[in-house]
């Protein structure tokens, strides 16, 4: 699909940071005009036929002496729109490669991959012993395992939540400061509308994006119930009748 137009936010500005409309698609940062700390950056990109996506960065800014730098710690897969934290100062001015470092990467490549290699071979002997263990603790598992946490309609919540979620939110539930906040242990989710609410229609003036357009209702009553009964929360899962109730 052909893209129109791709919109920037940065942390949790209700207005783009910058709008591009022609490729290349490319988004540059200057540490140096941002604040110290972890900074959040939402990418838009809207298509021909009316759809978008949302993608997330996450970035740290740190200074040190009078220089800032600027380091991506996450970025999102599959992502259309390239972003670079570019330090002004490194542009100008350049530094050489070092030889030495270079001379030795590729001995460097050849041991680690002896050591993979060798890592593997003493798993595949040890697999036959294992297999019971891990066959044991599976059946333990699945013992306790809440069943407010199956899948709701055939959908996966788990896997929903790692492929749209976990990138921001984390994937334990831990979330990530003030920008993305926690999961685990969090009281709001006691409230099932407000929950499905959110899911459904993002939060305006967040970084959280609306994924109704994404997800069926089978999809989001199953990764609001993972997220309800997951990591020590146990608020109980819903239906898709209750999301459908709420488009």
């Amino acid at each position: 699909m052909d893209i129109v137009r791709v919109e920037v936010f940065l942390d949790e500005a209700s207005e783009p940071l910058a709008v591009v409309t022609e490729p290349p698609f490319r988004v540059r940062l200057d540490p140096a005009e941002l604040g110290e700390g972890v900074h959040a950056l939402t990418v838009v990109t809207y298509y021909e036929d009316g759809s978008s996506d949302h993608h997330n960065y996450v970035f740290d800014v740190t200074r040190k002496d009078s220089v800032f730098a600027g380091h991506i710690s996450q970025a999102p897969l599959r992502s259309p729109v390239e972003v670079d934290l570019v330090d002004a100062v490194e542009i100008k001015d350049p530094k050489p490669p070092n030889a030495t470092i270079y001379a030795l990467l590729p001995l460097v490549l050849f041991l680690g991959i002896a050591l993979v290699a060798w890592w593997i071979a003493v798993r595949a002997e040890s697999a036959v012993t294992d297999q019971p263990e891990v066959q044991t603790i599976a059946r333990s598992v699945a013992k306790v395992a809440p069943t407010a946490a199956a899948p709701a309609g055939g959908a996966d919540g788990a896997t929903i939540y790692a492929s749209n979620c976990a990138s921001c939110h984390g994937a334990n539930g831990e979330g990530m400061g003030q920008v993305f906040p926690a999961l685990a242990g969090n009281d709001k989710l006691a409230d099932a509308n407000f929950v499905i609410d959110v899911v459904l229609n993002g939060r305006p003036g967040t970084s959280m994006p609306a994924f109704g357009g994404q997800l069926s209702d089978e999809e989001v009553a199953a990764v609001v119930s993972y997220i309800r009964t997951s990591w020590g929360n146990a608020y109980g899962p819903v239906t898709a009748a209750e999301v459908a109730a709420q488009r």
